[in-house]
This record gives structure tokens, C-alpha cells and sequence, in this order.
């Protein structure tokens, strides 16, 4: 069985085609056929004028057609993709989702930021073990935090914080507080690591992990951000390797992993190499058995 998920986020757009191997009725193993990431920053656009541009329009629906072309040459057996802050946040939003479809004929569905969660808990709770743990995602135009107990998550949200936005200014001190209660009011008991994922915290650790070091503690994650903003957006280029589209908003979203955390209380982190990709794949792989 192949399985395209497509993930249409705020700061880049990511295509994964998975083949899922079953073996004597026990759990999948998965080959990854193909993994793109295109670099189309839609939240630009959404959280600084509330609407997508026509430029970035027609960018989005070209990379919906090439998207297509490659789902049908590996003949895939079921295909999703989701929009998520910034599209659900535009107000031609909708539009440009139905006019994708009639030029591609992908099927694309507007999540809610709960439904973002849900779907990312479903790739995480796979690299769980038993235990009581804190999920943190961050996107370019939102967060959302889960809160797990042997791998079922008892309360999660999504909060209006995501690198893009928050580079932009768009982040309210309000939205800051409220996620800091809501942290603090909901956990059950003390957290046995943090579990982030996203674009960010991945490159973070693999800064550090050019440094021999791996990530685990929140002393380690500050400290290799301080290295980064001591930088300037071009020597973070040019000295750490990091793409374009990266380099400027990495510090935004590293702000809202610690803040997180702080008002979690949590010390130890965890990295898994998953997002919301994995987690579209998990739901189609349930869809079809």
C-alpha cells in the first residue's frame, strides 16, 4: 500500500510518500518512497494582511499540480493533505483550497488547530513508551501541546504562537499568558521529558549534534540558542549551514519550546525525527484497514 500525506504549512509545504509493508498481520514497516520539502511561506502573507497574495496563490497551486504528478506516478492507493494557520487564517483561505482542487484534484482539508494536535499525537504516541509526557509542536503560525499519560492524550490546544507569526509581530502577550495557565493548570503530574517536534527543534539538535553533543536538556537547548542569536541572520547562513527560511525564525520558535517548558517544569527532551506528515500517514494507514 502507498500513502501520500500532504502538509501545507505556514513557512514550507511538505510532500511524503510512504509504501506501508505489512508483515504477518503485525505492525507496519514503512519505506519512505518520497520526502519533499518546498520552502513557500504562506504565513508571509496571512499574518501580516490576513490574505494570501496572488503571487504566493499561483506558487501554491503549481506545487499542488507537481504534488499530483508525483502522487500518480507512484500510483498511490490514498492521498490527504491539510492546511493549517496559515490558510485556515486567510481570509481567501477557502478559495484558494477549492481552487487548488480544481486544478489538481487534491483533496484538501482546512484542520483546526485540535485536529492538528490529534494528528501529530497519533505519530507521536508511537515513540512513546509508558509514562506521563509533555508534547510540544511548533509551527510557523501556531503551537500545539499535548498532554499524555500512557500514550493517550488527556487534554491538548493549539495556541495563535508560530515562528513566522510571532517574527511578525502577530503574537499577542495575551495568547503568551494564556498558554503559560494553561501549561501549569492542566498537568496531571510532574512531566518525565518534553516531546518537540517541528522544523525548528530538529535543527536545533542537529546544531548540536555537529558539536557532539545530544540534545536532551533544556540547559542544552539554551545554550545552543544563545550561540544562535549571537548571530546575524547571515552568519547563520554562512557559519551553521542553515537554509534561508530557517535562519531568520529559528529564534522565535526555540521562545515558545522554553516558555513551554517552563511553565511545565520540565528539565529532560526528547527529539523524535516525526511531524505532521507521519501523523496523516498514521490516519490513512487506519483509513484503508
Amino acid at each position: 500500500m502507498i500513502l501520500a500525506a500532504i502538509d501545507i504549512g505556514s513557512n514550507a509545504i511538505r510532500l511524503q510518500i510512504t509504501r506501508i509493508i505489512w508483515q504477518d498481520k503485525k505492525e507496519p514497516a514503512y519505506k519512505i518512497l518520497e520526502s519533499i520539502r518546498f520552502p513557500l511561506r504562506l504565513g508571509k502573507d496571512a499574518f501580516r494582511t490576513g490574505e494570501i497574495t496572488f503571487r504566493s496563490e499561483i506558487k501554491f497551486i503549481n506545487l499542488m499540480l507537481a504534488f499530483r504528478t508525483l502522487i500518480d506516478l507512484y500510483e498511490a492507493d490514498d492521498a490527504y493533505g491539510c492546511a493549517t494557520s496559515a490558510l485556515r487564517d486567510s481570509i481567501n483561505g477557502e478559495r484558494i483550497v477549492q481552487r487548488a482542487y480544481e486544478k489538481s484534484g487534491l483533496h484538501i482539508e482546512m484542520i483546526s488547530g485540535e485536529k492538528e494536535a490529534e494528528l501529530l499525537g497519533l505519530a507521536v504516541h508511537k515513540k512513546l513508551t509508558e509514562g506521563h509526557f509533555l508534547h510540544i509542536d511548533v509551527g510557523g503560525g501556531s503551537t500545539e501541546i499535548n498532554m499524555i499519560q500512557d500514550k493517550r492524550s488527556y487534554a491538548r490546544k493549539s495556541f495563535k504562537l508560530g515562528s513566522v507569526r510571532n517574527m511578525q509581530g502577530k503574537d499577542l502577550p495575551a495568547t503568551w499568558e494564556a498558554m503559560k495557565t494553561w501549561v501549569s493548570e492542566n498537568k496531571m503530574a510532574p512531566f518525565a521529558a518534553t516531546i518537540a517536534t517541528g522544523g525548528n527543534i530538529r535543527t536545533l539538535q542537529k546544531l548540536l549534534l555537529a558539536q557532539k553533543e545530544n540534545l536532551q536538556t533544556v540547559a542544552q537547548l539554551q545554550q545552543i540558542v544563545d550561540k544562535v542569536n549571537r548571530l546575524s541572520i547571515n552568519q547563520r547562513i554562512e557559519n551553521m549551514g542553515l537554509r534561508e527560511d530557517r535562519a531568520d525564525v529559528l529564534p522565535f520558535a526555540a521562545e515558545i519550546y522554553l516558555t513551554a517548558m517552563a511553565a511545565a517544569g520540565t528539565e529532560n527532551i526528547r527529539v523524535p525525527n516525526v511531524g505532521l506528515k507521519d501523523g496523516i500517514t498514521e490516519m490513512l494507514i487506519a483509513r484503508n484497514t
